[in-house]
C-alpha cells in the first residue's frame, strides 16, 4: 500500500509540472545578443584608450626571438595604426582590424599591415627564422580579459599571452618609442656578467631579444624579454639566484640591468666594434677595383637589424650583425624576379642567389672594407649583379667591390 501512495504522489507532482506556465528564459537576451553586446563593449574599450595601447608582442610559440613593443591605436573607422621598437620610431603603418566571435572574442588584424604582419611573414631577409616560415608570429588573438586598464590576449597560433596597457596620454608615440630605443641603443649588444651582490655567478649573451644565461656547470637557459622605457621585462618571471624577477631597470652609469641586489652588467665591447647607429650616414661606395664610386646613404630600416642603402638603381638591404659589430651585403630579392646575386668574377663569373651568401663589411676608422663571408663555399664573392631570373638578363652590376668611405 505504501508503494501505491508513493506512486500516486509522484504522478501528482508530474501533473503539476506539466500544468505550469512555459518556463521563463534564464536570460533577458539570446546568446547571439549577449555575444554582440560583449563585442561592442570590448570594441569600445579598445577604441577608448585616447593615446592607444602598449602591446608586449612575442612571435614564435617558444618565444625564441624575444618580445617587441608595439604601439597600437584602434580607430573608429576599423583601421589600426601600429608602430614598433624594431622599426624607425616615427614609422606608423595602418591596416584593418576586426573583433568577431570564434569560441570567444577574436581580435584579428585582417588586412596587411607592414609593421604588424612583418612578424608573421614567411620571408627571411634578416635571417631570423626558417626560410618559408619567418618568425611565425600571430595576427589573430583570443581576448582573455578586456578592461580599460589592461587587455590580455592569447595568440591563436603561438598560444603566447600578450598584454596591452594604455600609452601615457602626455607622451607622443615618437617620445615613447624613443625612450625604449635609447635603452636598446645604450645596452645592446654586449656580453654580460650576472652579479648577485658582489659575486659574478653567470655569463649572459644576447640573441635577438633573448638573454642566454649560462650557469657555472655549462647549462643554459633562455630568458626572452621585451624592452621597456626604463629597462626590460621578461615574458614571465624568471629565477636568478634565489629571487623571482619580472623586470629590470637599465642603469646607464653602471652599464647594467638592475633589480635589488641583482645586476646584469655589460662587459666591455671588443676592439673595433661598431654599434648600429655608427653605420648610419652618407658614404662613397668604391668598386671596380677603385675605378668607380657611387654616393650612397645608409638609413635605418629595422633597428639593430638592417639598413637600406640608397644610391644604386634599386635600394639594397644591408644586414647589421649585432654580435660582431659589422655589416653584411648578402643575396636578396630586390623586386619581383630581380635578385641581387653574389658574383664571383675572379672565378669565372659564376653567380648565385644562395641565402646568406655575400660579403662582410668591417669598419676601420671612417672606412668599411668588404670581404667574402665564406657562405658560398669554394666560390668567393667579389662582386654583385642585379639579375632578372625570369628574363635571364642583368639589370645593373657592381663589379669588384672594395668598400665604403664615410663622407
Amino acid at each position: 500500500m505504501k508503494k501505491i501512495y508513493n506512486i500516486c504522489f509522484l504522478l501528482t507532482l508530474l501533473s503539476l509540472v506539466s500544468c505550469t506556465p512555459e518556463e521563463e528564459n534564464l536570460f533577458d537576451q539570446s546568446a547571439a545578443e549577449r555575444i554582440d553586446a560583449a563585442i561592442k563593449e570590448e570594441l569600445s574599450i579598445l577604441r577608448g584608450a585616447k593615446n592607444g595601447w602598449v602591446m608586449e608582442y612575442y612571435p614564435s610559440a617558444t618565444q625564441m626571438y624575444g618580445g617587441y613593443t608595439m604601439l597600437v591605436a584602434f580607430n573608429e573607422d576599423g583601421t589600426a595604426d601600429v608602430s614598433c621598437d624594431l622599426f624607425e620610431h616615427d614609422k606608423v603603418a595602418s591596416g584593418e582590424y576586426e573583433l568577431k566571435q570564434s569560441t570567444g572574442t577574436m581580435l584579428t588584424f585582417n588586412t596587411y599591415n607592414e609593421i604588424f604582419h612583418f612578424f608573421s611573414e614567411p620571408s627571411n631577409f634578416l635571417g631570423i627564422g626558417e626560410t618559408g616560415e619567418g618568425m611565425e608570429g600571430d595576427y589573430e588573438f583570443l581576448v582573455l580579459d578586456c578592461t580599460p586598464e589592461q587587455v590580455v590576449l592569447k595568440g591563436k597560433k603561438t598560444g603566447n599571452k600578450m598584454m596591452m596597457t594604455p600609452i601615457p596620454e602626455n607622451e607622443t608615440w615618437e617620445q615613447y618609442l624613443g625612450k625604449i630605443k635609447a635603452v636598446a641603443k645604450n645596452a645592446y649588444p654586449a656580453l654580460y656578467d650576472v652579479e648577485i651582490g658582489e659575486e659574478a655567478q653567470y655569463t649572459v649573451t644576447q640573441q635577438h631579444h633573448v638573454f642566454i644565461l649560462e650557469n657555472q656547470d655549462g647549462s643554459r637557459k633562455s630568458l626572452p624579454f621585451a624592452y621597456t622605457v626604463d629597462g626590460i621585462k621578461f615574458y614571465q618571471p624568471v629565477t636568478i639566484g634565489n629571487q623571482n624577477v619580472q623586470s629590470l631597470s637599465w642603469d646607464n652609469t653602471e652599464m647594467a640591468y638592475k633589480y635589488e641586489n641583482i645586476a646584469i652588467k655589460a662587459q666591455p665591447l671588443p676592439a673595433g666594434y661598431r654599434k648600429y647607429e655608427d653605420f648610419l650616414g652618407n658614404y662613397s661606395f668604391i668598386y671596380d677595383n677603385f675605378g668607380a664610386e657611387q654616393n650612397v646613404t645608409l638609413r635605418e630600416e629595422l633597428f639593430n637589424s638592417s639598413f637600406i642603402m640608397e644610391g644604386f638603381p634599386m635600394d639594397i638591404r644591408i644586414i647589421f650583425k649585432a654580435d660582431l659589430g659589422v655589416i653584411s651585403l648578402e643575396s636578396q630579392q630586390l623586386e619581383g624576379s630581380i635578385y641581387l646575386c653574389p658574383w664571383a668574377l675572379n672565378q669565372g663569373g659564376s653567380l648565385t642567389n644562395l641565402s646568406g651568401a655575400g660579403m662582410i663589411g668591417m669598419a676601420s676608422n671612417s672606412a668599411i672594407v668588404f670581404l667574402d663571408n665564406g657562405v658560398w663555399g669554394a666560390r668567393e664573392t667579389d662582386s654583385f649583379i642585379a639579375y632578372d631570373l625570369s628574363a635571364s638578363k642583368s639589370i645593373f652590376q657592381i663589379p669588384y667591390i672594395v668598400g665604403m668611405i664615410k663622407q
